[in-house]
């Protein structure tokens, strides 16, 4: 069984932890699909606040997808101008994102189940397994 220490780094690195678990979660060994589980669960718990944070206005949404159709249609004037004019949806927009990614960079602890070495799927690529590594037993 793995134990479960308090795991220091950036909200992004937990995010990319994260990411790699979703990726990994087929894999077919039980002590495994534990530390997936709960990891999960607790890194979603952790980062709930920040998604929220990340989702964009209903004004935004709209602004996005009419701005879609104008570059579909190839209307380069007409996007130009209505993008003008949506100036401070699209300048919130940015402030939101700039503010969610510096709240990714800040440092957090969470407590975590450690993997064991020899229940680490065979197939990670250096990315996955560099995401890990900060729950990986030594």
């Amino acid at each position: 069984m793995s134990k479960s220490v308090y795991v220091t780094a950036t909200n992004r690195d937990f995010l990319n932890i994260f990411k790699t678990l979703v990726d990994t979660k087929n894999v077919k060994d039980t002590n495994y699909a534990k530390a997936v589980v709960d990891n999960s669960e607790s890194i979603m718990k952790h980062l709930a606040e920040l998604e929220e944070l990340s989702k964009p206005s209903p004004e935004f949404i709209a602004i996005a997808m009419k701005a879609q159709e104008m570059i579909t249609a190839g209307d380069q004037e007409g996007l130009k101008k209505y993008e003008e004019e949506n100036k401070d949806v699209v300048e919130a927009r940015k402030a939101q994102l700039d503010d969610v990614n510096k709240r990714l960079d800040e440092v957090a602890s969470i407590e975590l189940l450690l993997l064991e070495e020899e229940t680490l799927p065979k197939d990670l690529d250096a990315d996955q397994l560099a995401s890990l590594k900060f729950i990986i037993k030594k």
